[in-house]
């Protein structure tokens, strides 16, 4: 499991992956992660518009200025959340003192001294007299300045994977970012998330490139924590990622569409929808503080692929080469005045259609050409 903090001109956003966790009976689909690289199990006798819960989300809102992410042992985690949890939750005001004296206390208490060898734990926090992070680890922590993304802090067996992915990034100037040239100020409230999103993206299209379709960094999906424009920490509640592929030397041709993925955080379970070998398929992750009961859910009807925010991953391929991708953010403005350029729905058949807008399609074949450099 990976957590990763991060700092861009002191907006700061935690980020955790989810895996499996939760033992199930061996029914597999072919939907293949890093810690299932046989396909995911499914429950004996699950009907077809049931999804399994087996994964875990592991980043926790605490209170509006204090979050927290936990790597190792599942029960030591979920001990630990639930202790913060019980210390600070209905704390409005604290210094960074009472934070740190927390973790001293709780890492080096005789109680816990076993269970705090099993876990790593990030805590982000806007303090009265502070503004920062804290990392408790014993192993599995990596902790670098980059010239992209400011300062990134990792934790779990992921951390060393994902950091240098972001290193590769980092070091490559030639990397790109667009926004949509009538988007002006209509992205206020995910100006701050800009480059977090970003980096996700990258990682997401490290895992959807991989010829064995698995990126160890990756985890199915990434869970998202940010600071909202008054300071308060919030959850990003959903986001879909569309894989798109431009191959420069067929410059007249469409940027085609590889893959989709979705994330949507409801208050019981985290659900991610995304295409396999051309077909939907779901998963889903609990909070790590829920019983290891395996449990379902019903897939909602009026099911969409549609989030608040769109990212768009164009990678570009010229003569067999490929060259790090281009990202492109939509994000609707509180008020859902924002717009979008692609939209996706399922027709009657239950099959995924996806519609870009032509003229920005254009206009991202001319950045991505800017950008590309083979």
């Amino acid at each position: 499991m990976t957590v990763i903090f991060h700092t861009n001109a002191g907006a700061p956003v935690l980020a955790g992956d989810m895996l499996i966790s939760v033992p199930t009976p061996i029914i597999h689909t072919n939907l293949k992660l890093p810690s299932q690289p046989n396909g995911i199990t499914i429950p004996s006798g699950m009907a077809p518009n049931y999804i399994p819960i087996m994964m875990r989300r592991k980043i926790f809102i605490v209170n509006d200025h204090l979050a927290v992410g936990g790597a190792g042992s599942a029960q030591d985690v979920a001990q630990f959340v639930d202790d913060i949890n019980k210390e600070f939750r209905d704390r409005i005001a604290f210094t960074r003192m009472e934070i740190e004296t927390f973790l001293d206390q709780y890492f080096l208490s005789q109680n816990n001294q076993e269970a705090s060898q099993n876990i790593a734990a990030i805590v982000l926090a806007e303090a009265t007299d502070w503004c920062g992070s804290l990392t408790k680890s014993l192993s599995n922590h990596r902790n670098i300045v980059t010239q992209q993304f400011g300062r990134i802090i990792a934790i779990g067996t992921g951390s060393n994977t994902t950091i240098d992915q972001v290193l590769r990034l980092d070091n490559n100037y030639k990397w790109g970012m667009s926004q949509p040239p009538d988007g002006g100020k209509g992205f206020p409230e995910f100006k701050t998330l800009s480059h977090n999103l970003t980096l996700l993206g990258h990682l997401y299209w490290k895992e959807f490139m991989s010829p064995e379709n698995i990126f160890e960094a990756w985890g199915g999906a990434y869970d998202l924590i940010y600071q909202d424009p008054e300071g308060a920490f919030r959850y990003l509640d959903e986001y879909t990622i569309f894989l798109r592929l431009f191959d420069v030397d067929e410059f007249d041709s469409d940027i085609h569409l590889v893959n989709v993925l979705k994330y949507e955080r409801r208050h019981d379970v985290s659900l991610i929808t995304m295409l396999n070998k051309d077909e939907l398929v779901f998963f889903g992750a609990k909070d790590i503080t829920a019983s290891d009961e395996p449990i379902s859910m019903t897939a909602n009807a009026d099911l969409t692929m549609n989030s608040k925010v769109h990212m768009s991953i164009i990678t570009m391929r010229k003569n067999k080469k490929y060259t790090l991708p281009l990202i492109q953010i939509d994000g609707l403005n509180p008020a859902n005045q924002g717009k979008q350029t692609v939209f996706s729905g399922l027709d009657k058949d239950g099959r995924l259609m996806v519609f870009f807008n032509s003229e920005h399609d254009e206009w991202l074949k001319e950045q991505a050409m800017s950008l590309a450099n083979f």
